[in-house]
């Protein structure tokens, strides 16, 4: 069944306001049924016109029905003015809907409906007085009074059986839906055999006597009527055509006979409502046509559980032909479906009955395309190509679904055969090693035989370090995932083959010095190797247990050969005084290696270290020197250490900073004749012997010592002697004044540390301008600008020959 909608233009301003809900199909009853309405008004005169402005709240009608005739369906229905009143009676029992409808006209006026199930209330009942109560409208009537849209009423609409009626098709249709908005219907999947009882009929609110512009019904294109009651061009005229009432108030509860309007063979009706101008509301429509089809639907019954690995299934099914008209006929198309994928067809075997039905099985094969987890469908009347060949009540309800999910064998690469190198003693295998690339969320059991492995009894306890029974020998994998397992197989084999041997070797005990790099020689050896020990084996020292020095063999290792390796450890200050040093060979440092040998239990050599000190070394007197001249002067510093260390024999090395002593370098090249770079200067000793070594320490110092004065000298040009040169004046007395007199006590130069020597020359007096003095005595007063020493005087002779 299909509705189609088509907007009235006359009236389209009011259209802009309501607020409704499709009139739509609600139920559908094949067999031998037919319908019948009672209801009635709470309006006490049709509305508008000057009609008082009053309304009931209650009001009542009678049932009368046949004894063969037996109630299937009851709903009741009451509807008004206003937003609502959804708390009533009926024959004393409260009310309240299952379902609630709204219209508005415009922004002040707007209605509503109501309807509930009372099936059992009128089976039990059965003919007889009904009457609705405690519809109360009377606090808002006057608002739609002055508009002529005050009313209320009810109606119960009753689908009843009697074995009396041929075999109809009877189609509810539900909403709140306002004329003259044409509503349209149209009745699909029809197979019409007589139109004997054929009708139509509808509930409707608000309609006029008085108003009758285009009010029409009409199926197939042809206008119908029930003159006089309901004549062609007003259908919505406050009537009721079971009782043939004309005062039921402004609702309507008619129907039609449309026996002529339709034809046997007919598979589709067209009804439409039009209204030119009064305001109608249609709340309810039901058709009664002899249409005989039958209504084919499906069920899965049983689906078998498949064996892992199986997609093949074995599945029970019924066919239905239940709320038909006639017999489902026998070759019925069916198609199975697993997802999209077609898997199956069959057929119905014989002719199902009305309300019959007919249960099957079949096998069907599931491609391996299709996903291990899938829905299953069933479709009746489907040739597999999603098209039918029969023509049913309903097209739309021949399908069922249920999952399936199929079970498979777990997936894994097949398991490799294991070998491990016959060496010294015992040969452990990591079984998992068989398996790589195995997804970690299958699980694994290893066994020693295949029947625990199909049982799952007795795995091996612990598979990553596994001993073997024999030489070779058979090992079986369970492999298993949430639903299925598999047991394979592969062996591990304990060979023959040529394989290095590395041990290696450190002094015994070592003795070491604080402070000094420890030079060692370790050896490693290939002694018992029947293949070269290769290049790059990696070899760990650690100092008390802790990893301290990585190496590696720089070349391969002759089998029968060995290497030495010097190298040196910069030992921890805060290491103890005796600790251990363990060498161990093919190491990483972490214990693991990276060469298989014939034994892995030599590799290792663990020796003691001790630190020595030697004798405390004397302390050394300090130096000191006659100043040359800016605060230096010319030490000898092997004089010191030859008169304090002549009973010690070792290295004596000389620095001039402790660190530099302390690291041994920076040592000075030539301590015999060392100049000193700052007055005082610390010297630092180092005494190394085959033990340790020691440091001390002594201060050079730089002195002020009195000058060596000459009793005279000759400048006549020849490059000996010709300047008055006093030995330690010149840079050593900075403040120095030197004057020199006359026999007759004149003052002929004064001369001081910028002057420099005394080159016979005089500078003062009368002589000054003129050449070197004349040979003969003179007088010199020397003023050394030192508080430590006096002034000093005496004489010289110059001589120029």
């Amino acid at each position: 069944m299909k509705l189609n909608r088509s907007l009235g233009l006359l009236l389209l301003f009011w259209h802009a306001f309501c607020v409704a809900q499709e009139v739509s199909l609600l139920n559908q009853f094949n067999g031998r049924y037919d319908y019948t309405a009672i209801g009635n008004t709470l309006n006490t005169a049709e509305n508008g016109g000057g009609a008082p402005c009053e309304i009931l709240t209650s009001s009542a009608a009678e049932l009368s029905l046949e004894p063969d005739q037996t109630v299937i369906n009851a709903l009741l229905y009451w509807a008004g003015s206003g937003t609502g009143d959804f708390e009533v009676q009926l024959n004393g029992s409260e009310i309240r809907p299952d379902r609630t409808f709204a219209l508005a006209l415009d922004d002040t006026r707007s209605f509503f409906a109501a309807v509930t199930d009372i099936t059992e209330l009128v089976q039990s009942t059965g003919s007889g007085t009904y009457t609705l109560s405690e519809l109360d409208l009377s606090s808002i009537i006057e608002t739609y009074c002055p508009t002529g849209t005050n009313f209320a009423g009810w109606s119960i609409v009753i689908v009843y059986e009697d074995p009396d009626l041929p075999l109809n098709q009877l189609n509810m249709y539900e909403g709140l839906e306002r004329v003259p908005e044409t509503i349209s219907i149209e009745l699909e999947s029809l197979n019409v055999l007589d139109d004997e009882g054929a009708k139509i009929g509808f509930l409707a609110w608000e309609g006029d006597a008085a108003l009758s512009v285009t009010e029409t019904l009409s199926i197939n294109g042809d206008i119908i009527s029930n003159p006089p009651l309901n004549p062609a061009d007003n259908a919505f005229n406050s009537t009721n055509s079971f009782t043939g009432s004309d005062v039921l108030y402004n609702m309507d509860i008619d129907f039609y006979s449309i026996e002529d309007n339709i034809e046997p063979g007919d598979t589709s009706a067209l009804i439409e409502l039009t209204s030119g101008q009064d305001f109608v509301m249609i709340n309810n429509i039901v058709t009664v046509l002899n249409s005989q089809l039958p209504d084919a639907t499906a069920s899965i019954d049983t689906v078998s559980d498949p064996s892992c690995g199986e997609r093949q299934l074995s599945v029970d099914y019924t066919i239905y032909n239940i709320n038909s008209t006639d017999v489902l006929l026998a070759g019925t198309p069916i198609a199975f479906y697993a997802n999209a994928t077609l898997v199956g067809t069959a057929a119905t075997l014989a002719d199902i009955p009305i309300d019959g039905q007919e249960s099957q099985a079949i096998s069907l094969n599931i491609p391996e395309a299709v996903p291990n987890a899938f829905n299953l469908r069933i479709v009746a009347d489907d040739t597999g190509s999603g098209t039918g060949v029969v023509a049913e009540l309903n097209e739309t309800n021949n399908e069922a679904e249920l999952p399936v999910r199929l079970v498979k064998f777990p997936e894994f690469p097949l398991p490799q055969d294991l070998e491990r190198c016959d060496a010294v003693g015992d040969e452990f295998f990591d079984l998992n090693d068989a398996l790589t690339g195995i997804d970690p969320e299958l699980i694994l059991s290893f066994h020693e035989s295949e029947a625990d492995a199909n049982t799952g009894d007795n795995p091996i306890v612990d598979p990553t370090n596994y001993l073997p029974l024999s030489t070779t020998q058979t090992i079986y994998v369970r492999v298993a995932n949430a639903d299925c397992f598999v047991v394979s197989s592969f062996e591990i084999r304990v060979i023959i083959c040529p394989l290095p041997d590395a041990s290696v070797s450190l002094p015994d005990p070592i003795t070491a010095c604080r402070g000094r790099i420890l030079d060692l020689t370790l050896r490693v050896f290939n002694t018992a190797g029947t293949a070269p020990l290769p290049v790059g084996t990696p070899i760990s020292l650690y100092v008390d247990g802790v990893f301290f020095l990585g190496l590696d063999t720089p070349t391969a290792i002759a089998i029968g050969g060995f290497i030495d390796l010097e190298f040196q450890l910069a030992l921890d200050a805060a290491l103890p005084d005796e600790f251990s040093l363990l060498a161990v060979v093919d190491d990483l440092g972490d214990g693991s290696g990276t060469v298989e040998e014939l034994d892995e239990t030599n590799n290792t050599f663990k020796t003691t270290v001790r630190f020595e000190n030697i004798p405390e070394l004397p302390t050394l007197p300090d130096l000191s020197a006659c100043d040359l001249g800016f605060d230096t002067a010319t030490f000898d510093l092997t004089q010191i250490t030859e008169e304090n260390f002549e009973d010690l024999t070792g290295e004596i090395r000389y620095f001039t900073s402790a660190s530099d002593a302390l690291l041994g370098i920076g040592a000075i090249v030539n301590p015999r004749q060392f100049n000193n770079s700052s007055n005082p200067q610390q010297i630092y000793v180092r005494f190394d012997n085959s033990i340790c070594f020691d440091i001390v320490s002594f201060e050079l110092s730089v002195e002020n010592c009195p000058p060596v004065i000459p009793q005279g000298f000759s400048p006549n040009g020849d490059g000996i002697n010709d300047l008055f040169e006093i030995v330690g004046l010149l840079d050593v007395f900075p403040d120095h004044r030197l004057e020199i007199y006359s026999r007759l006590g004149n003052l002929i130069y004064t001369g001081n540390n910028q002057t420099g020597h005394w080159n016979g020359v005089p500078n003062k007096g009368l002589a000054r301008s003129s050449g070197p003095v004349s040979p003969g005595v003179y007088y010199y007063v020397l003023f050394l600008g030192d508080e430590n020493y006096d002034t000093l005087s005496g004489w010289l002779y110059l001589n120029r020959e």
